[in-house]
């Protein structure tokens, strides 16, 4: 099949590059509005009991999670200074008028939003609940301040969403100035001419470019969120570069092994030429898609819409850079011919093989000697993700020159550490929540909340004042109506409604910390009283049931990631042995990869190099979506090695001199694609997002053990000791068994 695919794109180039240069044509109307496509958010899970506790108190109480913070500071002034007061009247006067503005809370009216530098306040916008808080909105608020002697910053979940989403979209473009030159520079040292070096960059961008039209499409029906940008990116820019390479690569050797003569024999040459490298890079390059379609097809199972989008997303551009290369690049081949090693611009050398050839067959002679070692190191370097603290991003991830960020750091500075973001408790009860009967259930679930030592405060309509006993709150609101008490009032106007109550439990820790989130659950374990229910919901709670959720859905993947890699390899290599021992291989650098991320964000080692602040965790979704990627992109190389040692074993049966002679083919070609992948996500090394950051490092250094620890010292080292047992296969399934690897494409017209 691949064989007849190439010979047909070879002998009808023409229509092919038409047909790819109308498709990119078509996508570049989505290349320019696709970031306007996608959405921000994507963290939370709507069926988790914080989100039903939001829902509830949204629906009962027009509850509104979607809260601005407009913190404001002066040099001089105090917050209670009645200048203070009239110059932040004066900023917020036109924030009012905002039809998705539902309330404003002033400092003025809750002392606990007055900082403890005495020069620091700040004011609550609280918006309409009915809304999606999106950058429109939060744009629409900002464009309603006046400015003033005030120094004015805005945070909250809103802002923060919209900064990422201006700062992925700077983040995307920086990563692509910076990888597209060190990838060209890196494929001109491979192939030492201009022509061949500029083929797989052209061929991915291409790829990359009509994926991006894809995306924009499905965007259209259904959510995709903003990460795809850099999370397919990185991974079209660096596959549809990497399989150009190979495809082109194995082109030359065939080309070479047929040298042109007449003018009909050059054009029959360059077919069997392109035909041949079809039926065996083409082949290996579409299973090793494959694979990594099948890791990010997992991410489909979650119920983020983060992991949902960036799998899809990265599926379409996987498909189309397999297409590209399949299709277009055979077609480019063929019009290139002789020409494609046209423009030298450095000598031909042999060093690099001879490295090789060498190193295959030093590991051939101690298999010990590197396995051991080689194993010892991976392990090793995954030893920090033994003690690692997995959270949701907060506004930390972005860089301190945001807005959003920097709001972010005065309220933690100036305000205790769980005043933002209380634990909200939606409490469900027999009969109206202010009848005697369902007040004293209130008082006995408060007070014994209060009680706790990791409570800061209780906010409800029985812990207004520590001094009153249930029998005086009984009194206070015997009359609904008329309240006599404003404070009590106000309260129970904000958080009572027929049988709901709501009660906001400030932590004395923030959101991440696991003492927060012990009590959580301590709250959780609570019986409220005789046929009262409760949910318990907020920033904190969301966390806990994030990372729950993700981890308790992350077996049922990686269980689908396992079989169906192992079935595709099974059937493309024929054994039982070689499937198991490449998940097992890839598995080891991925571990080496979580150990980093834990040593470098977590624990905050080479803050200054690579220009973040120490996170204390590690995003939740991170280690599951590098998984996802990395394990399908690992397996390329596995895939394009092991392709041609079974090549060599079809032709000799000799297992040592196969592995070899599979390493010394194939082992200059891998290391030079591991360092494009290593290259373009090593560009996002400079996003200033910490998430993007920290995904780029975890790819990089994950393809570079791979491409050197991992296939150049203990795969060959693993497959001389097995010996002949990396070829097994039940002898039922022999004859059953398709035999779609190992085969040469026939040199001849058809």
């Amino acid at each position: 099949m691949f064989e007849k695919l190439g010979r047909w794109c070879a002998r009808h180039p023409w229509p092919v590059v038409a047909a790819w240069a109308v498709l990119f044509l078509l996508s570049i109307p989505a290349l320019l509005n696709l970031e306007h496509a996608l959405k921000v958010g994507g963290f939370s899970d709507d069926t988790s009991e914080a989100a039903k506790a939001g829902d509830l108190l949204q629906q009962r109480l027009g509850f509104s999670a979607n809260v601005l913070q407009v913190v404001l500071t002066s040099p001089t002034l105090s917050p209670n200074d009645p200048q203070f007061v009239a110059l932040a009247h004066q900023t917020l006067a036109k924030v009012a008028d905002d039809p998705d503005v539902k309330q404003l809370i002033w400092h003025t009216d809750n002392f606990r939003q007055v900082g403890r530098d005495g020069h620091t306040a700040y004011e609550l916008v609280v918006l309409d609940p009915t809304i999606d808080p999106g950058t429109a909105v939060v744009k629409g608020v900002k464009a309603r301040l006046q400015p003033t002697s005030l120094r004015v910053l805005v945070g909250g979940a809103p802002a923060f969403y919209t900064d990422i989403e201006s700062a992925s979209a700077s983040d995307l473009h920086r990563a692509e100035f910076i990888a597209f030159p060190f990838a060209a520079i890196a494929l001109v040292l491979v192939f030492r001419t201009l022509v061949a070096a500029l083929v797989p960059v052209v061929i991915g961008g291409l790829g990359v470019s009509v994926a991006a039209g894809v995306i924009y499409l499905v965007a259209q029906v259904t959510d995709m969120s903003i990460f795809v940008l850099n999370v397919a990116t990185m991974i079209g820019l660096g596959l549809g570069v990497d399989y150009s390479l190979f495809i082109t690569s194995r082109f030359r050797e065939e080309l070479g092994a047929d040298p042109p003569g007449t003018a009909a024999s050059d054009r029959q040459a360059v077919q069997n030429a392109v035909a041949a490298t079809a039926a065996t890079a083409g082949r290996a390059v579409f299973f090793s898609g494959s694979t990594v379609c099948l890791g990010l097809l997992a991410l489909l199972s979650f119920n983020f819409m983060l992991l949902r989008s960036v799998g899809l997303g990265g599926c379409i551009v996987v498909l189309c850079t397999v297409l590209a290369a399949l299709t277009l690049l055979p077609a480019v081949l063929a019009l290139l011919g002789p020409r494609i090693d046209a423009l030298p611009v450095l000598p031909r050398s042999r060093s690099v093989t001879v490295f090789w050839e060498r190193l295959a067959h030093a590991v051939m002679r101690r298999p010990w000697a590197f396995g051991v070692p080689s194993l010892a190191l991976l392990l090793f370097l995954g030893l920090p993700f033994l003690h690692v603290r997995l959270s949701s991003p907060d506004a930390s991830i972005l860089p301190q020159s945001v807005a959003s960020r920097q709001a972010f750091d005065v309220l933690n500075a100036e305000f205790p550490p769980g005043d933002s973001t209380p634990i909200i408790v939606a409490v469900t009860l027999p009969g109206d929540a202010l009848a005697p009967a369902s007040l004293a259930t209130l008082y006995r679930f408060t007070h014994r909340i209060t009680s706790d030592p990791r409570v800061a405060r209780v906010d409800s309509v029985t812990t207004i004042d520590p001094r009153l006993t249930l029998a005086q709150y009984q009194l206070l609101y015997a009359d609904p109506q008329r309240v006599p008490d404003y404070f009590a009032a106000a309260t129970a106007a904000a958080s009572v409604k027929g049988n709901i109550a709501m009660v906001q439990i400030y932590s004395k820790y923030s959101s991440i910390d696991p003492r927060s989130q012990a009590l959580v659950l301590a709250i959780r374990g609570m019986a409220p009283g005789p046929d009262a229910t409760i949910l318990v919901g907020g920033v904190t709670a969301a966390i806990h049931d994030v990372v729950g959720e993700l981890y308790r859905q992350f077996p049922r993947a990686l269980l689908f990631i396992i079989l169906s890699t192992y079935t595709v390899l099974f059937i493309l290599f024929r054994s039982a042995f070689l499937p198991l021992k490449a998940i097992v291989m890839n598995s080891l650098s991925i571990i080496a990869s979580y150990g980093a991320l834990v040593f470098v964000f977590q624990d905050g080692h080479f803050t200054s190099l690579l220009g973040f602040t120490k996170l204390g965790y590690v995003e939740a979704e991170l280690p599951i979506l590098m998984f996802c990627t990395l394990f399908g992109i690992s397996m390329d190389y596995e895939v394009f090695l092991l392709s041609r040692i079974k090549e060599a074993y079809d032709r000799t049966g000799d297992n040592t001199r196969s592995v070899a002679e599979g390493m010394h083919r194939s082992g200059r070609i891998i290391t030079s694609a591991a360092l494009i992948v290593v290259l373009v996500s090593g560009s996002f090394l400079a996003a200033s997002i910490v998430l993007i950051k920290a995904l780029g490092l975890g790819v990089a250094l994950a393809v570079f053990l791979d491409a050197t620890v991992v296939r150049a010292m203990l795969v060959p080292a693993t497959m001389r000791l097995l010996g002949d047992w990396n070829w097994w296969l039940p002898p039922a399934l022999r004859t059953i068994l398709p035999a779609v690897a190992g085969k040469r494409a026939v040199r001849s017209e058809g």
